[in-house]
C-alpha cells in the first residue's frame, strides 16, 4: 500500500475518532438518563421520522434526475434513487464525507451512461450539489437574523464561548453562507471569464490538455443558464422539501419522547446543523451535526438531555440510512444496464 493510500485510511479513522468523541461526549455521558427518557418513545412517532427522512432522500434523487434530463442523461426514477442511497452510504465509509460520495455516483453514472455523455453526467452531479448547497445557504441567511437571540444564549459545558466568540461564529457563518453562494453562481460566469485574457488562455489550455473537456463542461453550464427558471424552482423545492424536511423528523422524535419544544428552535438547530455536517472532517456529518444541533436545542425551550436524546435517535437514524445505502450498492437494478453496456463495448473493441 502506497504511503498516500496509507495517509488517506489514517486519515479516515482520524475522523471517525473526532466524529465518534463529540457523539459520545454529547449523548452516551449520562446513560441512565438516556434510557429512562428512551422507555417513553412512541415507537410510532419514530417510524413517521423514518418515513419523512426517506422522502427527503427521494425528492433528492427527483431534484438529480431533472437535472440530468436538462443534459440528455436518462436516469430511471428507481435508478436515480439507488444511486442516491448509494452516495450516502459511501459518504459514511470513505474518506471524503458527502464529496465522497458524489465521487462515487459520478463513478458509476460515468459506466452507465455513453461516451459521449459521460462528462456531462459527471456534471449533473456537481449541478445536484451546487443546488442543494444554495438553497441551504439561502434559508441559513433568512432565519439567522431572526435566531441572534438564540445564538447568544449557546453554550458548552467545558468550552469557554464569550459574547464576542459567538458573535464571531454568527458572522462568519453569515459570510460562508452568502461567499458559498457567490461561488456557487460562478459556474454559470465562464463566459466573462473568456473576456479576461490571462483567465481565457488558461482556460483554452485546459481545454487542450484535457481533451475538450472545459468546453463541454461550459456548454453544459449554458445549458442550465438556459434554465434559470427550472433551477429556480428546484432551488425553492430544496428549501422546503429537502432542508426543511430534515427539521420534520426532529420534530417527529422530539414529540415521541413527549418533548415540547419551539417550532423556530427546531428549525435553527438542524438547519444549522446540516450547515456544521458539510465540514470534510465529519464523516456524513457525524459530530459535528451533532454537537451543532443540541447546542441550539439546548440553548432554547429543550432540556440538554432531551435534546441529546433526541439527536441520539437522528443520528441513529441517519447511520440506518447510510449503512442501508450499501444494500442498494450490492442489489444495484442498474448493474445489469452497466454490464450491457460494457459488453457491447468489448464487442465493438473487438470488431
Amino acid at each position: 500500500m502506497s504511503f498516500e493510500a496509507v495517509k488517506k485510511v489514517l486519515f479516515f479513522i482520524l475522523k471517525l475518532g473526532i466524529a465518534g468523541a463529540i457523539v459520545w461526549y454529547l449523548l452516551l455521558r449520562d446513560p441512565h438518563m438516556l434510557g429512562s427518557t428512551l422507555r417513553n418513545l412512541d415507537v410510532r412517532w419514530l417510524a413517521a421520522a423514518a418515513a419523512c427522512y426517506f422522502a427527503h432522500i427521494v425528492v433528492c434523487s427527483w431534484r438529480w434526475r431533472r437535472l440530468a434530463l436538462m443534459l440528455g442523461v436518462k436516469l430511471g426514477r428507481f435508478e436515480s434513487i439507488s444511486l442516491t442511497m448509494q452516495g450516502i452510504f459511501f459518504s459514511l465509509v470513505i474518506p471524503g464525507g458527502a464529496i465522497g460520495g458524489d465521487v462515487v455516483k459520478m463513478a458509476v453514472l460515468s459506466k452507465r451512461t455513453s461516451d459521449g455523455n459521460r462528462i456531462e453526467g459527471a456534471f449533473t452531479v456537481l449541478m445536484d450539489r451546487i443546488i442543494g448547497m444554495i438553497a441551504l445557504f439561502l434559508l441559513v441567511l433568512v432565519i439567522l437574523p431572526f435566531a441572534l437571540e438564540l445564538l447568544m444564549n449557546c453554550s458548552i459545558p467545558g468550552v469557554p464561548l464569550t459574547d464576542g466568540i459567538k458573535k464571531l461564529c454568527i458572522l462568519g457563518t453569515a459570510l460562508l453562507c452568502a461567499a458559498g453562494i457567490g461561488a456557487s453562481c460562478v459556474i454559470f460566469m465562464h463566459r466573462t471569464l473568456h473576456k479576461v485574457s490571462i483567465f481565457d488562455r488558461l482556460l483554452k489550455f485546459a481545454d487542450s490538455l484535457t481533451k475538450g473537456m472545459v468546453s463541454r463542461l461550459e456548454q453544459a453550464a449554458d445549458t442550465y443558464s438556459k434554465n434559470k427558471t427550472e433551477l429556480a424552482v428546484l432551488v425553492v423545492i430544496s428549501i422546503f422539501f429537502v432542508h426543511i424536511m430534515t427539521v420534520i423528523p426532529m420534530m417527529f422524535l422530539l414529540t415521541g419522547i413527549g418533548i415540547k419544544y419551539s417550532l423556530f428552535e427546531v428549525i435553527c438547530a438542524v438547519t444549522l446543523g446540516n450547515v456544521a455536517g458539510l465540514i470534510p472532517i465529519f464523516p456524513s456529518g457525524l459530530g459535528g451535526r451533532d454537537l451543532v444541533t443540541v447546542t441550539i436545542l439546548a440553548a432554547g425551550s429543550v432540556a440538554a438531555g432531551d435534546a441529546k436524546t433526541a439527536q441520539l435517535l437522528y443520528t441513529a437514524l441517519i447511520i440506518l440510512f447510510n449503512v442501508s445505502g450499501g444494500l442498494f450498492f450490492i442489489f444495484d437494478p442498474g448493474k445489469s444496464k452497466q454490464k450491457t453496456k460494457e459488453t457491447e463495448n468489448g464487442t465493438e473493441s473487438a470488431a
